[in-house]
């Protein structure tokens, strides 16, 4: 046995060790668990907590508030631990913006899928969905705006999560404040 070959092996062994190590490492992370109760209503509207788990991330708290101040953009965010994690807004605007238009513009989410009907729009990350008010004698339209933290559940827990909160949210008669 040459010496250069006990080198080589003493670094490939080192080499297996961090990458076990590293993996081991990896595995503990992954057992974190949810220690909170996952709301059925988020900021007052009832979604259900099998299309809100997915975005739901391990922790000890859930939170979530309600900001109004501004007259046509309503949110409400979502933090666990202390860390924002989701997020819903409405915003009121001017008609005969896209869902598509309004998501790049104003939303600033990068839809990759839209609803053949085009009232809505969606990614991994982010989606938008409309409600025209102006189509019941409104003035204003209302766009809703669903953003994910680090959402590891993907385009369609997305999409099913967006479809029911427009459905939801439409029950309310969104539009009686826009005539």
């Amino acid at each position: 046995m040459r010496a250069g070959d006990i080198g080589s092996r003493s670094s490939l062994l080192s080499l297996t060790a961090v990458l076990l190590l590293s993996l081991t490492s990896c595995g503990e992370s992954g057992n974190e668990k949810r220690e909170y109760s996952i709301p059925e209503s988020l900021c007052g509207v009832n979604v259900g907590t099998d299309l809100l788990a997915p975005f739901m991330p391990p922790g000890k708290r859930i939170h979530q508030a309600e900001d109004e101040t501004a007259t046509i953009i309503w949110s409400c965010e979502v933090s666990v631990d202390g860390k924002d994690v989701f997020r819903i807004g409405r915003e009121s605007w001017e008609p005969g913006w896209s869902t598509r238009r309004f998501a790049l513009r104003h939303a600033y989410v990068q839809p990759e899928h839209e609803a053949t009907d085009k009232s809505y729009v969606y990614s991994d990350k982010g989606a938008v969905a409309t409600v025209r008010c102006t189509e019941k004698g409104g003035d204003r339209d209302l766009f809703l705006v669903v953003k994910a933290g680090e959402n590891t559940a993907g385009e369609e827990a997305m999409e099913k999560f967006v479809i029911a909160y427009r459905e939801e949210f439409l029950k309310s008669d969104p539009c009686a404040d826009e005539r």
